[in-house]
């Protein structure tokens, strides 16, 4: 009896589909947009790896989607695996809540508020450029060993460089050296922005989306990128307060390297 009511609460997520007369019909596949392009996909069984196929035989992955170029394997297998998720999805998150702040300012005071709506300009104006002419450069002259993406993806679009990674990373620079170069620094500040973007490049790479050797090289190009977007808004929109002059947990430190530009 004990081993009847055992077998009867077993967690069917360990147990083998095909096991006591079970049958499972493999994940057909699905896409609203184009096969590959892991926008709004749900992978085929045919193109898992054999890993893959393994762990959907033993009832530990049951499909595959890709959302936004981000692989969502179900059921997500534990609370790193969820942060990789989040993590690779904060590229789109920030410039969404930015444009929602910029628009409701907007509304409110006939002008939107100076901080998010640059960095929408950056977040789109950057993007552009990479996916119009940096990814077209890469797919037409590297070759496909280092811009295809790991197996695992569901988006088999060429993965150098990373969109996701080149969008963090640019806002991120930009955003750190706004803060690490004004008039009064707040460490706190400093930390959260490298908080909320600097695990993207990690991300990726967890999740399976892109290499290692990709998100190093769009994080190097993302560094520049980020720090031309500073140059530009210091000589060309100065004088323009920031987040944490209207919020900050501490008092801050007065900055004696703060830099002018004339």
């Amino acid at each position: 009896m004990a081993e009847a009511q055992s077998l009867m609460y077993k967690p069917t997520a360990t147990q083998d589909p095909e096991a006591n007369g079970q049958t499972q019909q493999p994940p057909e596949h699905w896409q609203l947009f184009a096969k590959g392009a892991g926008q709004c996909e749900y992978q085929g069984f045919d193109a898992w790896t054999e890993e893959e196929q393994q762990l959907w035989r033993e009832g530990k992955l049951r499909c595959k989607w890709g959302i936004g170029q981000v692989s969502i394997r179900l059921p997500v297998r534990d609370c790193l695996s969820f942060t990789a998720l989040l993590y690779g999805y904060l590229p789109f998150i920030i410039p969404i809540w930015w444009a929602l702040w910029a628009l409701i300012t907007y509304i409110q005071y006939g002008k939107p508020r100076f901080f998010p709506f640059f960095g929408i300009c950056i977040a789109v104006g950057f993007a552009l450029v990479n996916e119009l002419i940096t990814k077209q450069i890469c797919k037409r002259t590297l070759s496909p060993s280092i811009t295809s993406r790991p197996p695992e993806a569901v988006c088999k679009h060429p993965g150098m460089p990373s969109g996701h990674v080149m969008n963090a990373y640019t806002l991120m620079v930009w955003a750190f050296l706004e803060a690490a170069f004004d008039k009064i620094v707040y460490p706190e500040w400093l930390l959260l922005i490298i908080l909320i973007m600097g695990p993207v490049p990690w991300a990726r790479v967890y999740n399976k989306d892109h290499t290692v050797a990709q998100v190093v090289a769009s994080a190097c190009c993302a560094t520049f990128m980020g720090t031309v977007a500073y140059f530009i808004r210091k000589t060309h929109f100065p004088d323009h307060t920031q987040p944490w002059d209207w919020y900050s947990a501490s008092r801050g430190m007065e900055n004696p390297y703060s830099p002018r530009f004339n």
